[in-house]
């Protein structure tokens, strides 16, 4: 009879006692951190989208100086004419030439790539003076960012025509 308890107490006892097991789920975050990280993209999207918009300005604005503060000494653009790569010297050559009088931006995204890139994404509609063939001209856009320094800069510049 004492061995009945005894194995009684053990099949009780043994699933109380048992190894813990691994979860394969991922680990559960609290609420606050969660909040905090989207916290931290959304004011990196806000910085960038900004840093775009300024840029955008400084370019209307044929301000070869503050437009060149945006790049870094290794940028590189592919505009949709098919002239190939263009290098910070050549598009600050550029600057003084800008034809386009007006531009809309919007639909941006910003996907942090670590802590020291980000992809922004957007979409661009310019304006030209009556004269050139094309009046209105839709781009979308795809940039590399990097902090250098403790600023964010543009590295690499992509536009692709939206038919």
């Amino acid at each position: 009879m004492q061995k009945w308890v005894l194995y009684l107490c053990c099949i009780i006892v043994a699933p109380c006692v048992a190894l813990p097991q691994q979860n394969d789920s991922p680990p559960q975050t609290t609420p606050g951190k969660r909040t905090e990280s989207v916290k931290t993209q959304g004011s990196l999207a806000a910085l960038l989208e900004a840093k775009v918009r300024a840029a955008w300005s400084a370019f209307k604005d044929k301000d070869k100086t503050a437009y060149a503060a945006f790049l870094t000494e290794d940028f590189e653009a592919v505009e949709a004419d098919g002239e190939g790569e263009r290098s910070k010297a050549r598009i600050l050559g550029e600057v003084e030439h800008s034809r386009f009088t007006g531009y809309l931006l919007q639909l941006f995204q910003v996907q942090p790539l670590g802590p020291d890139f980000a992809f922004v994404t957007y979409e661009s509609t310019m304006q030209f003076p009556s004269s050139p063939a094309t009046r209105y001209r839709r781009v979308f856009i795809g940039e590399l960012w990097t902090l250098r320094e403790g600023q964010w800069k543009l590295m690499r510049y992509q536009e692709t025509p939206v038919r």
